[in-house]
């Protein structure tokens, strides 16, 4: 199921509505670092559109939220929307892990 979310992606006949899904089918059905990594590829291909990139933020943060297992190191390569994104995430469900992420970085947050 994985390979076939990931054609999708990569399929430039693909709409963007059925990316965004693949994205979202990906965050939910395979919480794992694979796909958190590929997950932040796309986030940070230029090619996607901004409501793709928003859901791979969302997915990432729901992924480390579900798995308990932050990355603050892939946190910080995410950028614009899937970064507020993620971060909004964590922000309201984890402030012990936004609160970390700033005193690790202070100056890059929102």
């Amino acid at each position: 199921m994985r390979e076939r979310l990931l054609e999708i992606l990569r399929d430039p006949k693909a709409s963007d509505a059925e990316k965004d899904d693949a994205v979202i089918e990906l965050g939910e059905n395979f919480q794992d670092a694979e796909t958190v990594d590929m997950l932040i590829k796309i986030s940070n291909e230029s090619n996607y559109d901004e409501m793709i990139k928003a859901s791979c933020g969302e997915s990432i943060g729901q992924i480390w939220l579900s798995t308990q297992h932050i990355s603050y190191e892939q946190l910080s390569e995410l950028k614009g929307i899937a970064f507020t994104e993620a971060i909004s995430l964590i922000k309201a469900q984890r402030p012990d892990w936004y609160e970390t992420f700033l005193n690790m970085s202070p100056g890059e947050i929102m």
